[in-house]
């Protein structure tokens, strides 16, 4: 029994109760569990943002490359493209595919 009364005395007056395992959190509050949501939500907004952006350069590359190689091809994806692209400076951007003819330096 002596061997007992020492290790409780040396233990905190609330070890005791503990329980083992992980401690516990406070919960959540409402206003944290909104911020919380709203981060994940960019992050994720973020990441399809990117996985779109990469997916649209190997689409265009592909595009791009084989209307070099493919004068039906070049004609059709030169009528999308006017459809499509409005803006002058992307007009301007694009002028070589909208022409019709190989960009092709070698041809």
């Amino acid at each position: 029994m002596a061997s007992e009364d020492k290790s409780a005395a040396a233990l905190p007056p609330d070890a005791a109760k503990r329980r083992p395992g992980r401690p516990r959190k406070a919960p959540e509050t409402p206003e944290q569990r909104i911020a919380r949501l709203q981060a994940e939500l960019q992050d994720a907004q973020s990441a399809l943002k990117a996985a779109e952006e990469n997916r649209a350069a190997i689409v265009g590359t592909a595009a791009i490359r084989h209307a070099r190689a493919h004068a039906e091809f070049r004609r059709h994806l030169a009528a999308a493209l006017r459809a499509e692209v409005k803006s002058k400076a992307d007009l301007a951007a694009i002028a070589d595919l909208l022409n019709g003819s190989r960009s092709d330096p070698t041809s």
